[in-house]
Protein backbone atom coordinates (compact mmCIF):
# COMPACT_ATOMS: atom_id res chain seq x y z
CA UNK A 1 0.00 0.00 0.00
CA UNK A 2 1.17 3.99 -1.13
CA UNK A 3 2.31 5.77 1.78
CA UNK A 4 -0.03 8.83 1.72
CA UNK A 5 1.53 12.09 1.39
CA UNK A 6 0.84 15.11 3.58
CA UNK A 7 -0.94 17.50 1.36
CA UNK A 8 -3.04 19.59 4.09
CA UNK A 9 -2.20 22.74 6.00
CA UNK A 10 0.24 23.54 8.02
CA UNK A 11 1.35 25.96 10.32
CA UNK A 12 4.45 28.04 11.45
CA UNK A 13 5.66 27.65 15.17
CA UNK A 14 8.97 29.14 15.92
CA UNK A 15 9.99 29.73 12.72
CA UNK A 16 9.32 26.42 11.52
CA UNK A 17 6.57 24.51 9.47
CA UNK A 18 4.44 21.75 11.33
CA UNK A 19 1.57 19.56 11.12
CA UNK A 20 -0.59 21.01 14.12
CA UNK A 21 -1.91 17.51 14.71
CA UNK A 22 1.62 15.87 15.14
CA UNK A 23 2.25 18.93 17.15
CA UNK A 24 -0.34 18.23 19.54
CA UNK A 25 0.43 14.42 19.34
CA UNK A 26 4.10 14.96 20.34
CA UNK A 27 3.01 17.71 23.10
CA UNK A 28 0.98 14.66 24.50
CA UNK A 29 3.47 12.20 24.38
CA UNK A 30 6.05 14.80 25.99
CA UNK A 31 4.13 15.56 28.99
CA UNK A 32 3.02 11.84 29.76
CA UNK A 33 6.57 10.48 30.03
CA UNK A 34 7.74 14.23 31.90
CA UNK A 35 4.77 13.39 34.65
CA UNK A 36 5.50 9.53 34.53
CA UNK A 37 9.57 10.18 35.03
CA UNK A 38 8.66 12.67 37.47
CA UNK A 39 6.27 11.01 39.82
CA UNK A 40 7.92 7.24 39.63
CA UNK A 41 11.31 9.62 40.47
CA UNK A 42 9.81 11.02 43.16
CA UNK A 43 8.32 7.88 44.68
CA UNK A 44 11.72 5.91 44.37
CA UNK A 45 13.49 8.97 45.46
CA UNK A 46 11.66 10.06 48.93
CA UNK A 47 11.45 6.02 49.45
CA UNK A 48 15.57 6.08 50.23
CA UNK A 49 15.63 7.16 53.93
CA UNK A 50 19.06 8.05 53.53
CA UNK A 51 18.10 11.02 51.10
CA UNK A 52 16.45 14.37 52.60
CA UNK A 53 13.22 14.80 51.35
CA UNK A 54 14.45 18.21 49.49
CA UNK A 55 17.20 16.85 48.00
CA UNK A 56 15.14 14.07 46.41
CA UNK A 57 12.82 16.28 45.07
CA UNK A 58 15.23 18.10 43.33
CA UNK A 59 16.84 14.87 41.50
CA UNK A 60 12.82 13.62 40.70
CA UNK A 61 12.59 16.91 38.49
CA UNK A 62 15.70 15.43 36.78
CA UNK A 63 14.42 12.52 36.23
CA UNK A 64 11.43 13.69 34.93
CA UNK A 65 13.77 15.91 32.33
CA UNK A 66 14.69 12.78 31.39
CA UNK A 67 11.64 11.70 30.50
CA UNK A 68 11.20 14.83 28.33
CA UNK A 69 14.39 13.94 26.39
CA UNK A 70 12.90 10.46 26.09
CA UNK A 71 9.54 12.13 24.70
CA UNK A 72 11.86 14.03 22.16
CA UNK A 73 13.86 11.15 20.81
CA UNK A 74 10.30 9.26 20.57
CA UNK A 75 8.20 12.66 18.67
CA UNK A 76 11.69 12.79 16.41
CA UNK A 77 11.66 9.37 15.40
CA UNK A 78 7.95 9.17 14.61
CA UNK A 79 7.14 12.22 13.12
CA UNK A 80 9.54 12.61 10.48
CA UNK A 81 9.95 16.04 8.30
CA UNK A 82 8.07 17.35 5.92
CA UNK A 83 9.65 19.06 3.90
CA UNK A 84 12.55 18.76 1.36
CA UNK A 85 15.15 20.77 0.14
CA UNK A 86 16.24 20.84 -3.11
CA UNK A 87 19.12 22.90 -4.01
CA UNK A 88 19.63 21.79 -7.67
CA UNK A 89 16.60 21.18 -9.86
CA UNK A 90 16.12 22.04 -13.29
CA UNK A 91 12.48 23.12 -14.36
CA UNK A 92 10.67 24.93 -11.53
CA UNK A 93 7.05 24.71 -11.74
CA UNK A 94 5.62 26.69 -8.82
CA UNK A 95 2.26 25.40 -9.46
CA UNK A 96 3.03 21.91 -8.67
CA UNK A 97 5.19 22.98 -5.48
CA UNK A 98 2.72 24.95 -3.66
CA UNK A 99 0.16 21.65 -5.12
CA UNK A 100 2.73 19.54 -3.17
CA UNK A 101 2.86 22.09 -0.10
CA UNK A 102 -0.81 22.37 0.40
CA UNK A 103 -1.39 25.54 -0.97
CA UNK A 104 -2.03 27.88 -3.78
CA UNK A 105 -0.83 30.43 -5.58
CA UNK A 106 -2.96 33.03 -4.27
CA UNK A 107 -2.28 31.77 -1.21
CA UNK A 108 1.39 32.09 -1.26
CA UNK A 109 1.37 35.64 -2.46
CA UNK A 110 -0.85 36.17 0.77
CA UNK A 111 1.58 34.53 3.09
CA UNK A 112 4.65 36.24 0.99
CA UNK A 113 2.67 39.59 1.64
CA UNK A 114 3.27 39.42 5.71
CA UNK A 115 6.28 36.72 5.86
CA UNK A 116 9.18 38.44 8.06
CA UNK A 117 12.21 39.82 6.36
CA UNK A 118 14.16 37.45 7.52
CA UNK A 119 12.34 34.73 5.90
CA UNK A 120 12.27 36.62 2.70
CA UNK A 121 16.56 37.04 3.21
CA UNK A 122 16.36 32.56 3.68
CA UNK A 123 14.80 32.98 0.15
CA UNK A 124 16.95 35.10 -1.47
CA UNK A 125 20.11 32.85 -0.20
CA UNK A 126 18.18 29.76 -1.42
CA UNK A 127 17.50 31.82 -4.58
CA UNK A 128 14.19 30.75 -5.05
CA UNK A 129 13.29 34.21 -7.23
CA UNK A 130 10.38 31.65 -8.52
CA UNK A 131 8.81 32.06 -5.54
CA UNK A 132 10.07 35.79 -5.02
CA UNK A 133 8.84 36.93 -7.87
CA UNK A 134 5.22 36.12 -6.22
CA UNK A 135 5.50 38.81 -3.95
CA UNK A 136 2.67 41.04 -4.28
CA UNK A 137 3.99 44.80 -5.79
CA UNK A 138 1.65 46.54 -2.79
CA UNK A 139 3.54 45.23 0.36
CA UNK A 140 6.85 46.08 1.88
CA UNK A 141 8.69 42.88 0.84
CA UNK A 142 8.33 43.25 -2.97
CA UNK A 143 11.27 44.23 -5.25
CA UNK A 144 11.36 44.22 -8.59
CA UNK A 145 14.29 42.42 -9.52
CA UNK A 146 12.83 39.50 -8.26
CA UNK A 147 10.76 39.30 -11.43
CA UNK A 148 14.08 39.99 -13.36
CA UNK A 149 15.97 36.65 -11.34
CA UNK A 150 13.45 34.68 -11.64
CA UNK A 151 12.98 35.27 -15.83
CA UNK A 152 16.84 34.83 -16.13
CA UNK A 153 16.46 31.49 -14.55
CA UNK A 154 14.14 30.27 -16.82
CA UNK A 155 15.64 31.60 -19.46
CA UNK A 156 18.65 29.18 -18.65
Amino acid sequence: MKKEEHVGKYMEVWGDTVVPKELAASAVICVILTMVFFLAGRTVLTGIDSLEPALAKGYSLLVGIVGTFLGATICAKKFKPKRKIMIEFQEENIEDILKAAGMTVEEEREALRTVSPQVIKEMEDLELYSLLALVPEDCANYKPEYRMKASAKEGQ
